[in-house]
């Protein structure tokens, strides 16, 4: 039975946190792909180009080859499909690891909930487990056995 080792555990953990920033750096990264820095051209008038030039379609095939715009928006997916398959516990632990501005560690989050430590890290596990069946980490069916 495949598992996952600590340093997964870990990833998959960091994944979770930089979610909750992955709108921004995806709004941060299309304005960097669309404004890219460029050096000042020291010939203003230039010479005139026989190619036609579409910049929408040079965009969206800047964008769709741009590996860290499609990490990002592969993190958004597998962030939010994990979310909606967590059951209402799961979802509430979640809320108090990673949307909670308070930062609640694992910990504080078993205090404030009367669980046992190891009780919140099999917790923590089950649901790290579906994010790491959503990235293609570990297949369903080992988990069912």
């Amino acid at each position: 039975m495949q598992q996952l080792n600590k340093s997964r555990l870990l990833e998959l953990e960091e994944d979770f946190k930089e979610y909750q920033q992955v709108n921004t750096n995806i709004a941060i990264r299309v304005v960097a792909i669309e404004h890219p820095w460029t050096e000042s051209n020291e010939n203003p008038g230039g010479g005139r180009s026989n190619i036609i030039i579409k910049p929408q379609e040079i965009l969206a095939i800047k964008k769709d080859e741009d590996k860290e715009l499609q990490r990002l928006f592969n993190l958004k997916d597998d962030c939010e499909r994990a979310i909606d398959n967590m059951s209402d516990e799961q979802l509430m632990i979640y809320n108090m690891r990673f949307v909670n501005s308070d930062y609640l560690g694992w910990y504080e989050i078993a205090d404030r909930l009367h669980y046992s430590v190891r009780t919140i890290y099999n917790k923590r596990y089950k649901m790290l487990e579906l994010l790491a069946i959503e990235k293609g980490l570990i297949s369903p069916e080992i988990i069912d056995k």
